[in-house]
């Protein structure tokens, strides 16, 4: 992974700009980027993640 890039968070399925994926409101801080008054352990603190896109 090139030294410019930020690591996946959990809730990620791909990096940022991956053909086929798109950024997602984090499902459980619901964009807030907190849970339980500490940063969001799904999303890394950002509020979203990244998901793939389309259909099967």
């Amino acid at each position: 992974m090139p030294a410019h890039e930020e690591p996946l968070n959990p809730g990620d399925q791909a990096l940022a700009g991956t053909p086929g994926s798109g950024e997602n409101l984090c499902p459980d801080c619901h964009g807030s980027g907190m849970c339980n008054d500490a940063p969001c352990t799904t999303c890394g603190g950002t509020g979203k993640v990244i998901e793939g896109i389309g259909g099967g």
